[in-house]
Order: structure tokens, then C-alpha cells, then sequence
């Protein structure tokens, strides 16, 4: 792709759009604009679509990563003008109109789309971010699954039957939909699986803790199925405290707010997101999280041809800030892109965006998820959990990615068995170091 004067878009050159991200928003974004009259530069740090609602399984040994995640330069192979650049960017210009990337390089743009999604937000708790694991990437779900396995392999010889305990409680943080799909994942795990393969480890030595700050879990679904998912749960085998929080955290144990200290070697972080966003020299303002300030377009007030979505916007509607979700960052990246191509043709802006709620859904376990759809509707059980497994199939990029999901499934349904119990550690590489930075 040529070098593109910013600014010069309608000059006798085609404009240049540069999308930051290729989360939900920002992959969508660039199939919109997939055949248009702009040449798309991708830029993203790891070189593929994570389908982030799926990597708990990753986390807990039932699915691969390869099966959540599938290469960028794979899904544009045959596009004329999107093209892909696994890189690091580490500022934006927004006066100048261009993206900083690793090592020292500038790419200029005539339109920009910030889609960087979150990263996790441990609310100021530095010791808590050091002795968690989140999970929010790929390297959090990989690592997870490598910890808890190593922990049934520690505890299957150790002799004290208090190290054993320690070795064997989980306590995940945060009861919105990821922390109840891990730690009914989890359970599962340890009460289903691993207690066939692992001998000295016993039904009762095996504990899930989730904590929740509010009073209910999963405040963003209605209370009925709330507290249908905290029954379930709890039937199952899993603690659930609500109105409980972690107040401290090392290596050996956790103190909550209500004052009693669990032994464990695992907490898990699920309590909460923040903006994953580039240094900008001209910060714009920011919102909770902080999320960048768009208007009712999703632009950038003071930046010409610049866009937010998705986790990494603070779009408003209705008097609320729209939730950090796939669903309103795939319709962000929509917009983006038909506001983009009005543009280049001459076209007025529309209708300001505006996020329509289709409805939304968690898994809780085996036969157990819970379905909010728009108008009301809600689903629980076995029903809910088969349209749980309908939907995310639909979404999942790359049919042998959806067919491996469901064969994997399937196996595990009917021979409740976990495939993918392997520790992998792998060294430092100086070549792929050279992708990765602090910043998004």
C-alpha cells in the first residue's frame, strides 16, 4: 500500500483507513470495508481474531487455542485492498494523523478506527494484579489452564492435607458472565475429570470459591436468572459469596472483605475491565473505564476522520454507556465502516448509531445457561444452554474452528472427558519479542 499524505483523500489517491484492533469491532469493521474504494490496513499485535466468550474453555482444558482464534491474513487472503500488519502500536497522533508503531515507524491515515478493546482492571490493587491470573487474552487462558493442571499434578503427590486443600481451591473474583462460565467450567473440571485420572485427589479436597462484589451475580440479566444461576451453581458444588470482595492476595492465600482468609494457589480475575487505549499526545477526554469520548457518530470530537468503538469507546445511549460486549462492537464496526464509505462517495452522515440489544446469554455448566433475548424472553436450562451453544457456533470465525467446537463438545458431553490436558511451557523467542510492547 502506497504512503498516503494525510489529509489527501479525494486528491486522486485512494484514502487510507487504518483500523487499531481486530477484536469484535474492529475485524468487522474491516469486512465492511472488505471491496471498497479505501485501502484497509489491520494493524494488530497478535495477528488474529480472538473469540474472547470461548476462552474459558481454553482455560480449562476443553478446547485448543487454535479453535478461539484464527489468523487475520487468513480471513482477508483474497481482498483486494484490506491488508494486515502484525505489529505493535504504541501512540496516535490524532493532529498529525498517524499511528506510531514498534520499532519507531509512522503509518498515516486519512480515516482511523480505534478498536482496541480492555485489558483487565484491578481497581488500583497492584498486589492483586500480581498474584492473579486474568483472563482476557490468549496468554491468560493458555497460562490458567497451565496452572490449574500443574496444581492437580502437585496435589495427586503431595502428602500434607493442607497443601493438598491449598493446592485444590480456585477462587475466581468477579460474578458477571466470565467468572460464572470459569467457575462452572472449573468445577466440572475438577468433580467430573480430573478426579478419574488423578487418584489421591478426592471429591472433598476440591473447591470452586466465587466471590461477587454486589448482591446477585450477573447484575447485567435479570434477578430471576441471577439467582437461578447462583442455585445452580451452588448445587453443583461451587461457593458463591456475594457482597464479598478480595481485600488482599499473595502466593499462599486471599482475605476477603468479610474477613475470613482462604488458602489457595489460585486466584482468578474476572472483576472487571478497563479501555485498552494508545498513547494519544492530545488525549481526548475520557469516560468510566477509561473509555475514549465519542459523539452520537462514534468520532472522536477535534480529530478529523477518527473513530472509537467498542470497549475502547464511551458511546452513550439512552443516558448510559453502552456495555463492554461483542454484540454492540460488531454493530459499531458496521456503522463505522458504511460511514466511512458514505464519505469517501460524498454522502451526508446518517442516522447517528444507535445499539439495537438482541439479548444476551452465559453458560453456567453442562444442561445449564441462561438466555436474556430482547422483548423479555428469557431461557434457562437445557434450552438455554443449547441456544448458548447455537449462537457462539454461529460466531465463531472459520468453519473448521465451528466444526472442531462442536465435535470437542459433543465428545465431552457424552464421555465427560477434557482432551486438551497438556502443560506447555515454551522460552523466550528474540523474534517474536520484537511483536510485543506494553501497549495495545
Amino acid at each position: 500500500m502506497a504512503a498516503l499524505v494525510p489529509g489527501s483523500a479525494g486528491a486522486g489517491t485512494r484514502a487510507r483507513v487504518v483500523i487499531v484492533g481486530a477484536g469484535f469491532g474492529g475485524l468487522e469493521c474491516a469486512r465492511k470495508l472488505n471491496w471498497s474504494g479505501a485501502d484497509v490496513l489491520l494493524l494488530d499485535r497478535g495477528g488474529y481474531h480472538l473469540f474472547t466468550p470461548l476462552l474459558y474453555q481454553v482455560a480449562t482444558a476443553l478446547l485448543n487455542p487454535s479453535e478461539i482464534a484464527y489468523p487475520l491474513r487468513t480471513v482477508f487472503r483474497r481482498s483486494p485492498n484490506v491488508r494486515v500488519s502484525t505489529t505493535t502500536v504504541t501512540g496516535i497522533d490524532l493532529t498529525r494523523r498517524v499511528v506510531h508503531v514498534r520499532p519507531g515507524g509512522e503509518v498515516p491515515y486519512d480515516y482511523l478506527v480505534l478498536a482496541t478493546g480492555s485489558t483487565n482492571n484491578f481497581h488500583g490493587n497492584e498486589q492483586l494484579a500480581e498474584t492473579s491470573i486474568g483472563l482476557k487474552s490468549l496468554a491468560d487462558g493458555t497460562r490458567l489452564r497451565n496452572h490449574v493442571l500443574a496444581c492437580l499434578e502437585r496435589a495427586d503427590c503431595e502428602s500434607d492435607p493442607d497443601e493438598r486443600r491449598a493446592l485444590l481451591t480456585f477462587v475466581v473474583a468477579g460474578g458477571g458472565p466470565g467468572g460464572v462460565e470459569y467457575a462452572g467450567a472449573l468445577n466440572e473440571l475438577l468433580r467430573l475429570v480430573a478426579r478419574r485420572d488423578f487418584s489421591t485427589v478426592r471429591r472433598e479436597d476440591a473447591h470452586v470459591l466465587l466471590v461477587q462484589g454486589p448482591d446477585r451475580l450477573l447484575t447485567a440479566f435479570s434477578e430471576r436468572l441471577g439467582r437461578y444461576a447462583e442455585r445452580v451453581l451452588t448445587r453443583r458444588g461451587v461457593e458463591v459469596r456475594t457482597r464479598t470482595r478480595i481485600q488482599a492476595a499473595d502466593e499462599r492465600r486471599v482475605t476477603l472483605s468479610d474477613g475470613s482468609v482462604v488458602a489457595t494457589r489460585t486466584v482468578v480475575w474476572t472483576g472487571g475491565v478497563r479501555a485498552l487505549v494508545p498513547s494519544i499526545p492530545s488525549d481526548p477526554p475520557r469516560r468510566h473505564g477509561s473509555r475514549v469520548h465519542v459523539d452520537e457518530f462514534l468520532r472522536i470530537p477535534g480529530a478529523q476522520g477518527a473513530y472509537a468503538l467498542g470497549d475502547a469507546a464511551g458511546a452513550e445511549q439512552d443516558g448510559a454507556e453502552l456495555p463492554m460486549l461483542s454484540a454492540p462492537a460488531i454493530q459499531a464496526g458496521r456503522f463505522v465502516a458504511r460511514a466511512i464509505r458514505s464519505d469517501l462517495t460524498g454522502k451526508q452522515p446518517g442516522r447517528p448509531f444507535r445499539y439495537v440489544d438482541k439479548g444476551t446469554m452465559a453458560t453456567i455448566g453442562r444442561n445449564a445457561a441462561i438466555v436474556q433475548l430482547r422483548g423479555g424472553l428469557e431461557l434457562t436450562g437445557f434450552v438455554g444452554w443449547l441456544a448458548w451453544a447455537l449462537v457462539h457456533v454461529w460466531y465463531l470465525v472459520g468453519f473448521r474452528n465451528r466444526v472442531v467446537a462442536l465435535a470437542r463438545w459433543t465428545w465431552y458431553y457424552l464421555r465427560f472427558d477434557r482432551p486438551i490436558r497438556i502443560i506447555l511451557q515454551t522460552g523466550p523467542d528474540p523474534i517474536v519479542a520484537t511483536l510485543e510492547g506494553p501497549e495495545c
